[in-house]
């Protein structure tokens, strides 16, 4: 069976099984699909509300993983259009459960499901959130510094530069290491932002810096992403 209909029909499997799961959640209104800390202090009122945009948020990441694997036969736009849809559709369930439950993680004491309170939300300070963002950041950062200054793309699957012609690897390799780099300082400042996300109400400049590193890492990682068959290489 050629690569590029395997490529369809597994895409389009991740897709259909995202969306499903979604539009069960929307239908029912029933957030168990969730994994129980996400809503472990959630109120009870408000758990529709959740699994309802939880499960859009799923619905576009289906979507998005469909459009994905239609970048060999449709063009690159399609793949790009999966990645816009995937990241936006991670967000909607990020922010919906953070929303509601105040927390991605939470954990209701014995007396607290008793009595229905919010029970105990694991989040950082501010202080720990920076050192954790940057801790993972260096991760995306350190090998984007490397591809910048080297101009070695072997840090990359070979699939995704075995075909790209010699002269363009240098400014490949350029585009590759600064979308890391990207991804990096997007993710540092997104779990700074994150040690006060559990605060009510949250921080101004909390949302705001959310915001930033989301949009930071969304474009880091579409650029990345992009660049691969723009250049010629194979997304897989």
């Amino acid at each position: 069976m050629d690569e590029s209909l395997i490529g369809i029909i597994v895409a389009a499997g991740c897709g259909l099984l995202c969306a499903g799961l979604g539009a069960y959640m929307v239908v029912t209104g029933n957030p168990s699909l969730l994994h129980s800390y996400h809503y472990a202090t959630t109120p009870l009122a408000d758990r529709p509300a959740l699994a309802r945009e939880s499960g859009t948020g799923l619905i576009v990441t289906g979507v998005g993983c469909a459009l994905m694997g239609l970048s060999d036969p449709f063009g690159v736009w399609a793949g790009v259009a999966g990645i816009v849809l995937l990241v936006a559709g991670i967000a909607i369930n990020l922010i919906s459960i953070i929303r509601h439950n105040g927390s991605l993680f939470s954990f209701p004491s014995s007396e607290e499901k008793a009595h229905g309170g919010r029970g105990l939300h694991i989040g950082l300070n501010t202080g720990g959130g920076v050192v954790l963002g940057a801790i993972i950041g260096l991760v995306c950062i350190v090998p984007g510094v490397y591809m910048i200054a080297t101009g070695d793309v072997s840090l990359l699957h070979s699939y995704h530069y075995e075909h790209i012609a010699a002269a363009d690897l240098p400014a490949f390799s350029f585009i590759e290491g600064l979308s890391m780099i990207g991804l990096g300082i997007g993710l540092a400042i997104c779990f700074a932002a994150g040690g006060r996300m559990t605060m009510r109400p949250i921080p101004l400049w909390a949302k705001v810096l959310m915001a930033v590193g989301g949009i930071i890492w969304g474009a880091s990682l579409i650029t990345l992403i992009v660049a691969i068959p723009t250049f010629g290489g194979s997304l897989s």
